[in-house]
């Protein structure tokens, strides 16, 4: 109890010394009783207001004993500066972690940059819901490169709508135990608590009306040429315009819009049409979740929108009979027909059709040891000249290679890859550079894999550095000579309100979205890919 108290008394220390507001800072002239933080520590305290502009993290000082807190003190949230806020300003917000007398497990380390504690935290709208992931970073101090000492660590959020915001989240794991490496066994997530002040708030506000990301305005935005926009989820029923201008909705009526560039909801026939003209090869590469993106666009959008309750729409699509080319095969192809609207599976080494595009799938477990043949072997001798020169490669990782390798190991696989790609898709005059496409893997969060037989090593943090490793991997040494696109199906999933996150990946052990976020997912591909 008496930890709690000081922490309290320490929050109320920063709460007094730091600027509140981009336009006011309050100097509380009346002491507060240690350890007691009011509802509103505005009330029965008088003020005096002066001038002050909006601050970064960097320029907000840390109370150095903050540092010094007592071990088993409860780890909070710090916003040094509240209240009103314009949009598109950002705000700083810090998690505070104090040392636990707990036995260490010695055996987990995090990744080098990497946290000791993995936080997952939002600002969330109490108004309009939508969720704003925190994208804590740890502070350059000696403590935080140690695993008993104090951690804290800190992020600037920019917030673009117009609402009032809190921060929710938890911590879920300590000592790094979200990095299951090697030889260890994933760890059961049971979330600690982060004290959070019911006076922690921050509202956004919009006085000029200038907003650029009203949805009034949204139809008037450039379209998306890139597939990693940030954006929000938004009711269907609170957009100002005819829904069918954008993407269809999820299962709980809610729609994708990113913030700086517009989405138009593209038929498949038409992205056959797009093909054609700009991409009529395409070599496509991945797990089961690019199975399910596939099965939409080898059916024209016409797979899973009959039944998209069954079980195979929901979560596990593995077993399911389909036709329209080889789903479950190591290596197949299907031809689009743009005129007639139709697709028809191919032999992945007959000639290329004149008039109609093909994708070549690929399907892999990540770059794991697991693929049977190894994933390199498929890069044969003349393989252009087999299965043609691609302008487009699509290539979704880090699934199977999060679940089941070492980070060193993958990493040393994705330098592989890049090489493979470089040498197989040679540059050459005669042939446009291949474009390519990187897939991150599926958001996951709010659980562990406990299974006995798989022990999947997921946790939200080694997705994330996973995805990290091969996308710079890639855009280092192939970025500056091919066009190298993130498909960041990751974050479209992180930025969903947490209940419907959570519920996701608790209610499907695949990890598997289910069908109409496929459909939203492919939508943010097309758009890149045919606006551009």
């Amino acid at each position: 109890m008496g930890a709690a108290l000081f922490v309290c008394f320490m929050l109320m220390r920063e709460y007094m010394q730091v600027p509140r507001s981009p336009r006011r800072m309050y100097i509380f002239e009346k002491p507060v009783s240690m350890g007691i933080l009011p509802e509103n520590p505005r009330d029965d305290v008088s003020k005096m207001e002066v001038q002050l502009p909006f601050k970064r993290c960097t320029e907000l000082p840390i109370p150095d004993s903050y540092w010094n807190l007592a071990q088993d003190s409860p780890a909070f949230v710090s916003i040094p500066q509240t209240t009103d806020i314009e949009i598109d300003e950002s705000i700083c917000v810090r998690v505070v972690v104090p040392a636990k007398t707990t036995q260490m497990p010695l055996k987990f380390a995090p990744f080098p940059g990497a946290p000791w504690d993995s936080i997952l935290l939002d600002l969330v709208g109490q108004n309009t819901n939508i969720s704003v992931p925190v994208p804590l970073e740890k502070i350059d101090h000696t403590s935080n490169f140690y695993r008993d000492k104090v951690h804290i660590y800190e992020a600037d959020v920019v917030l673009r709508d117009v609402d009032v915001y809190r921060p929710q989240g938890y911590i879920e794991y300590r000592h790094a135990m979200w990095n299951a490496e090697g030889f260890l066994d994933p760890q059961p997530f049971n979330p600690e608590r982060l004290i959070i002040r019911p006076d922690l708030q921050i509202t956004v506000t919009d006085n000029e009306q200038l907003s650029p990301y009203s949805l009034h305005k949204y139809l008037d935005m450039p379209l998306c040429t890139e597939p990693n926009a940030d954006g929000r989820w938004i009711p269907i029923e609170s957009l100002p315009f005819d829904p069918q201008q954008v993407p269809p909705p999820d299962s709980h009526g809610l729609v994708w819009l990113p913030y700086k560039c517009r989405l138009q909801r593209i038929a498949y026939t038409d992205f056959a049409k797009c093909l054609a003209q700009k991409y009529p090869v395409v070599h496509w590469y991945g797990d089961s979740n690019t199975r399910r993106a596939l099965k939409k666009v080898a059916t024209l959008g016409k797979w899973c929108v009959d039944n998209p309750d069954s079980l195979v729409c929901k979560c596990n699509d593995n077993m399911e009979p389909f036709s329209e080319y080889g789903a479950n095969h190591r290596l197949s192809a299907f031809d689009l027909d743009p005129e007639a609207g139709t697709t028809s599976m191919a032999d992945p080494f007959s000639a290329l059709p004149a008039t109609k595009p093909r994708i070549v799938t690929f399907k892999w477990d990540g770059l794991t040891t697991r693929n049977a043949p190894p994933w390199a072997d498929y890069f044969i001798p003349n393989f252009e000249q087999k299965l043609g020169h691609p302008m487009l490669a699509i290539l979704g990782m880090t699934n199977w290679d999060t679940a089941f390798e070492t980070h060193a190991f993958f990493a040393n696989e994705a330098d592989r890859l890049t090489d493979k790609i470089n040498t197989t898709y040679a540059l050459s005059n005669n042939q446009p550079p291949t474009d390519i496409v990187l897939r991150t893997g599926q958001y996951y969060c709010c659980t562990s894999d406990m299974d006995p037989y798989w022990k999947r090593r997921y946790s939200r943090l080694r997705n994330h550095y996973f995805d990290k490793t091969l996308i710079e991997t890639f855009k280092n040494k192939l970025g500056h000579e091919r066009r190298v696109m993130v498909w960041d199906v990751a974050r479209i999933t992180e930025r969903r309100p947490y209940n419907l996150r959570r519920n996701d990946v608790l209610t499907c052990e695949a990890n598997h979205v289910r069908s109409q976020l496929v459909e939203i997912e492919n939508q943010v591909l097309m758009n890149a890919l045919c606006n551009s």
